[in-house]
């Protein structure tokens, strides 16, 4: 085959990757804590007196955030579990940027018991209480990341 022909194919076929890995947008995770200082601040609030497990924050297997919203404001839902124990143990926070509040949830299943833990994270008496808790359940779930368009909620 002609050198100029075959240049110009692996042209044309790197044209669309190249243009879709520019123009896709990934949203932050919870490996972003230490590069993001007020979304650190955040979580560290958030967390308060509780004493998270190690892999928390050091060895946590992430996915990118999904945008979800309640009480007319947008958060960030964003999820993390223990490598080679994802079943068993999960987090999922909401972050609001513009306000830099967090709220999250915690859970640790028991395999011999088949009972799961929940700790809830700077769940006061607002609208987290309610929307707040049934979207970090569902980011939990993983029913955010299937379905992000249903984790919509308009007040």
């Amino acid at each position: 085959m002609n050198t100029r022909f075959c240049a110009l194919i692996a042209l044309v076929l790197s044209l669309p990757a190249t243009s879709f890995a520019q123009s896709e947008k990934t949203e932050p995770s919870l490996a972003d804590l230490t590069e993001d200082k007020k979304m650190q601040a955040a979580f560290d609030d958030m967390a308060g007196e509780v004493e998270l497990p190690d892999w928390v924050k050091s060895k946590a297997v992430t996915s990118p955030g999904q945008r979800v919203s309640f009480d007319g404001k947008e958060y960030l839902a964003m999820t993390g579990c223990e490598q080679h124990q994802c079943g068993a143990h999960k987090i999922a926070v909401l972050y609001d940027e513009q306000s830099g509040t967090m709220y999250g949830l915690l859970t640790a299943g028991d395999e011999e018991s088949g009972s799961e833990t929940l700790t809830w994270l700077n769940i006061g008496g607002g609208p987290e209480s309610i929307d707040g808790k049934t979207l970090l359940f569902a980011a939990v779930t993983g029913s955010i990341e299937n379905h992000p368009e249903d984790f919509q909620y308009a007040q």
